[in-house]
């Protein structure tokens, strides 16, 4: 059977369904396969009938490239499926999915009303209605459509942040407000539901409650976001508070140095600029609460959902550039690094976020198979910000990923080069140099690093773990490795690599059946690393466990260890352990 055919069986025989992300979900058994199926595919009865096999083998490659994350290549096929049967209810919601899985809102919008027309209650439409309705200034329409979208599944979040920017559109301000009580049901949306008053106050024109909204995000735990202090500053402003603008971004700066955002705004105070204001309508605070809610969800690993949330914010305010990087992230947290170039490629150079829009095109330029041209254009970043550090930092990076360490461990020296101190969050730049200069056979200079970094970060675990483990893989001071490591796997008792190296040092000293217990309990935090397996196994046949030592062994192989570790396992399996301990690894 070939590679499409095996695909098409897998369609039709093995149950595989799409779950609509942004409205209600949907399963189906393999019992009622057919009702799941387009009404080309089904008479009058609801049985499958005969059909083209043009117009089912395009339905079935829709469905697979959707489940595959592959949207450009559903959405043609869907396409090319409806040019004959246009009025099918199933076909034409599968079609929209896959527009706007694509982020083809243009094409979805086209789609909606056909789709509301088969199905009247389709929540996903409704939503693509609105946004549309939204983006007309049409607010009655848009609560309308609202009103007609599910209450369940992400829309629990995003309808009532929604519904209020509508409302707010249309007058309310007070059950614009009261909208946002509905987010109450739910944890961890309190410092939304408060950003968010504190928007609708200020575009409504109510300086007093503006105020006081203001102040109460403030002191909230989200007090310290860019985007609530960015909202703040543009209001006092607005309101003819400069100074007071003026102070909370300067004070902010003091807190967050590297913050690219209000470095901008305090560089237009200081040009006597009129600043821009986050929102200035219902229109663009809908495109905010899209991008609030975008956030929300793609770090619950949403990300899909996260894309569309954000597509819709793009297209109430198409001069959104923190939405369009959000966007590209979510791009690269899908490994779609092609679209992740071209949208980091739209954000204005001189945007606030321009440099590091760059800088991450470059990342993804690296990743799409084109070292020299990632280098290259890093290099040119660290020139033309020759105080920054980011653009070395990610070029040392690529090194890094590319494993060449001794090229990475000069890129880091050159981040560190340009600092004008060492501060507690420089503790990863040593971090990350040590490990290179390690790798790179310069242990010396791996080993200062690594103790600069614990100076800078002390007790941190991973730091403590990899100095300490490289000591007791030298067989060097092995009672301070101990210290180290017990203090190690205390912070981080559920980490398998610390707790491995722990388990290790007692092996190194001689004591096998604190290593047997430590390193089982490595084994069952990370059953797949082949050197952890590996470890287990010799601490085994040091304590008579010799047939238990073997297998673990044979799994390591298993496992697929690197081409240094493989032999000297295939050896032990061969003859067992030598009795030098020292003459293992």
């Amino acid at each position: 059977m070939t590679d499409a055919g095996v695909k098409m069986f897998k369609l039709v025989f093995g149950s595989v369904f799409l779950t609509v992300a942004l409205g209600a979900c949907a399963t189906s058994s393999a019992s009622n396969e057919g009702n799941s199926l387009p009404g080309m595919f089904q008479d009058a009865g609801g049985t499958v009938e005969e059909s083209p096999p043009s117009y089912f083998g395009q339905y079935l490659a829709g469905r697979e490239a959707l489940r595959e994350q592959d949207a450009d290549a559903a959405l043609l096929y869907f396409d090319e499926a409806l040019r004959n049967r246009e009025s099918d209810s199933v076909l034409l919601g599968l079609t929209m999915q896959a527009a706007l899985a694509k982020g083809d809102v243009q094409r979805a919008k086209a789609l909606a009303p056909r789709v509301v027309g088969q199905s009247e209650d389709n929540s996903t439409a409704n939503l693509v209605l609105a946004i549309e309705a939204l983006r007309q200034k049409d607010f009655p329409a848009a609560q309308s459509y609202l009103e007609k979208t599910g209450d369940n599944g992400f829309n629990v979040l995003l309808k009532p942040l929604l519904m209020a920017w509508v409302k707010l559109g249309q007058g309310q301000t007070d059950t614009a407000i009261s909208e946002l009580d509905a987010l109450d049901k739910y944890n961890g949306f309190d410092a939304l539901k408060q950003y968010q008053i504190a928007l609708l106050s200020d575009v409504s024109g109510n300086r007093a409650r503006a105020d006081e909204e203001y102040a109460r995000a403030l002191d909230g735990p989200s007090g310290r976001a860019v985007r609530l202090v960015q909202s703040y500053g543009f209001y006092l402003d607005r309101t003819g508070r400069r100074e007071e603008a003026r102070k909370i971004f300067e004070d902010y700066i003091e807190q967050y140095p590297l913050s690219p955002t209000i470095h901008l705004e305090l560089v237009d105070l200081a040009s006597d600029r009129p600043l821009t204001p986050v929102v200035e309508n219902a229109v663009d605070g809908a495109a905010e609460a899209l991008y609030s809610a975008a956030s929300i969800i793609g770090q619950e690993r949403a990300v899909g959902v996260a894309a569309t949330y954000i597509y819709f914010a793009l297209d109430l305010k198409p001069n959104f550039p923190m939405a369009r990087v959000l966007l590209a992230e979510t791009a690269e947290d899908r490994g779609r690094w092609q679209e992740a170039l071209n949208l980091y490629s739209e954000v204005k150079a001189q945007s606030a976020h321009g440099r590091n829009a760059q800088i991450r095109a470059a990342w993804a330029t690296y990743k799409l198979g084109n070292i020299d041209e990632a280098k290259a254009m890093l290099e040119s970043v660290a020139a033309s910000y020759p105080k920054d550090i980011e653009a070395l930092v990610v070029l040392a990076d690529v090194s890094r990923d590319s494993k060449d360490w001794e090229t990475a461990a000069q890129d880091y020296g050159r981040a560190i080069e340009r600092l004008p101190d060492f501060q507690q969050r420089h503790w990863s730049l040593f971090y990350a140099r040590g490990i290179a200069y390690e790798q790179s056979k310069q242990w010396p200079l791996a080993e200062a690093d690594l103790i600069k970094s614990l100076e800078l970060q002390p007790n941190h675990p991973q730091v403590l773990n990899y100095l300490a483990y490289s000591w007791v893989d030298r067989n060097e001071n092995l009672e301070q490795a101990k210290d180290m490591l017990i203090k190690a796997v205390s912070l981080r008792p559920r980490d398998g690599f610390i707790v491995d190296s722990l388990g290790w040092l007692y092996y190194r000293l001689g004591d096998y059946d604190d290593a047997v217990t430590q390193l089982e309990k490595a084994v069952s935090l990370e059953a797949a690393d082949p050197t952890i397996t590996d470890h287990l196994a010799d601490a085994y046949w040091r304590v008579g466990r010799r047939e238990e030592a073997r297998y673990q062994w044979q799994r390591a192989l298993w496992l697929e260890p690197s081409t240094e570790l493989a032999p000297l396992i295939r050896e032990k399996l061969k003859s067992g352990l030598q009795d030098d301990i020292k003459a293992e690894k």
